[in-house]
């Protein structure tokens, strides 16, 4: 019968196992370089056959082969007989070995190899918790190799997160203590396991458009609808359990607010490798996307969404206004998509028009930028061509200008336009990696179609307020006077 034993060390569990199994392949040749008793140690991976010089993908469990062995010069050693427990001679076996993993390597449990049935050999793992990450060594003992012996042990190893390759530690004691020799450990002994891949993680649930102030879901404009998720893997793809996972705007003007660390589930579980998010928030208006982090996890960046200032879903006819402070904006799309939603935006986004005889180079502005979209169910941009009206009302306290028109529009378009000129990278539309085009928008013809937008419509003064009305472009982002 086998003996088998756990122990507790610093109240921290201990898993322990010792059993009879399969060795595949012997162990790994090298060129011992030690003097005096010298011991040999080598880590495979589990075969069969057993791989030299294994790797473990990060964030995963992999079986390795251990194994010692006594390579003292064995001239002389005898194989039975009262001799095998002279003094001299007892101090040339090999009693214990401790296998230290390098930082980020976990021992989860150690199986020795049909080690013998009379008085075996024992095996356990103990934990550091002192250290950071906690440091873990295989102790063996009661091994009494004699020159030219060996034992082996299968270990299940998991790499974290952290990890990085490295040789694990390896200290070998003779069987006298008293006045014992001591052992040195070979230096070629292969004791060296490489981390491959690295942990990740992915958008499961895109952030979706929404209103500024309310739930952020998976679902356009749907506060009520799924939640934002993130996916952690290991190096190989599958899931992870017990990460904490950290969400931040990566692109826009406002800061993200709600529920913005999560757990992903645990393994085995409907939610494993999943970290849900709810409710999450962005209070300021603009075009944003989400970075995800973990310690250790290559980050992933969520794709783009809008936070607009309202959203109405369409139908023959869409019609939207918005305030902030003394302006407004008030949009009417005569013929939308089936399904579409208006959204409209006050701000998130600042840009200039130039203007060579301005002393600062650009005209002055009278309204923070008006973000206007119109999406489909799908929550993409509808491309059609839409007739989109646009008016602008906002306070005016100096004289008339003496042209026509009063005010004009100072446009940003991801598509050429009369009046557009390339814009430099600092005044691209936000979320748009293309060309971004800004100029003064050019009068429309007197009886205007979709296919002249965008176009200003008029430009008037009533008791102190200017209102500017133009036509908007699919698909196009904002427009200020």
């Amino acid at each position: 019968m086998l003996r088998r034993r756990l122990s507790m060390l610093s109240g921290t569990g201990i898993l322990v196992v010792a059993g009879a199994a399969g060795l595949w392949g012997g162990v790994a040749s090298a060129s011992v370089d030690c003097s005096g008793n010298c011991a040999l140690g080598v880590l495979e991976l589990t075969g069969p056959p057993p791989v030299p010089s294994p790797s473990v993908g990060a964030g995963t469990t992999s079986s390795l082969t251990f194994t010692v062995k006594n390579d003292t010069a064995s001239a002389g050693w005898p194989t039975d007989g009262p001799d095998i427990n002279d003094h001299w001679k007892r101090s040339l076996l090999v009693e214990s070995a401790a296998l230290t993993a390098p930082a980020g390597f976990a021992i989860l449990s150690a199986t020795l190899v049909a080690p013998r049935h009379q008085d075996p050999p024992t095996a356990q793992v103990s934990i550091d918790t002192a250290t950071t990450p906690s440091t873990y060594t295989l102790e063996l003992g009661d091994l009494d190799l004699a020159p030219g012996a060996s034992l082996s042990a299968v270990l299940s190893v998991t790499a974290s997160c952290a990890a990085t390759s490295g040789t694990w530690a390896l200290a070998v004691q003779p069987a006298r203590a008293p006045d014992r020799q001591g052992f040195t450990v070979d230096p070629s002994s292969p004791l060296s396991v490489g981390v491959t891949g690295a942990c990740t993680l992915a958008f499961a649930a895109d952030p979706a458009n929404a209103v500024a102030g309310q739930d952020i879901t998976a679902q356009s404009f749907d506060p009520s609808g799924s939640p934002v998720q993130v996916k952690a893997a290991d190096a190989y793809g599958d899931p992870l359990g017990g990460v904490n996972v950290t969400l931040s705007a990566e692109l826009g003007p406002g800061a993200l607010g709600g529920t913005t660390s999560s757990t992903t589930g645990a393994s085995g579980s409907a939610t494993s490798g999943l970290a849900a998010f709810s409710p999450l928030s962005i209070g300021q208006t603009g075009y944003y996307s989400l970075l995800a982090t973990a310690p250790w996890f290559t980050s992933a960046d969520s794709s783009d969404f809008v936070v607009s200032g309202s959203a109405t879903a369409c139908s023959s006819n869409c019609s939207e206004s918005l305030s902030s402070g003394p302006v407004s904006v008030a949009v009417t799309v005569s013929n939308p998509g089936s399904g579409d939603t208006l959204s409209v935006g006050l701000g998130g986004f600042a840009y200039q028009c130039p203007d060579v005889l301005a002393p600062t180079g650009y005209y002055p502005t009278h309204t923070g930028a008006v973000g206007i979209d119109l999406w489909q169910s799908d929550g993409s941009l509808d491309p059609t061509l839409r007739s989109e009206e646009v008016t602008l009302t906002f306070p005016v306290t100096e004289p008339h200008p003496l042209f026509f028109p009063y005010y004009q529009v100072c446009y940003a378009s991801t598509e050429p336009f009369s009046g557009g000129a390339l814009a430099s990278a600092a005044q691209s539309i936000p979320g748009y990696t293309g060309s971004t085009y800004i100029g003064l928008l050019p009068l429309c013809p007197e009886s205007p179609t979709s296919a002249d937008a965008p176009c200003e419509l008029s430009s008037s003064r009533v008791n102190g307020m200017a209102i500017v009305t133009f036509l908007g472009a699919p698909g196009d982002f904002w427009g200020s006077a």
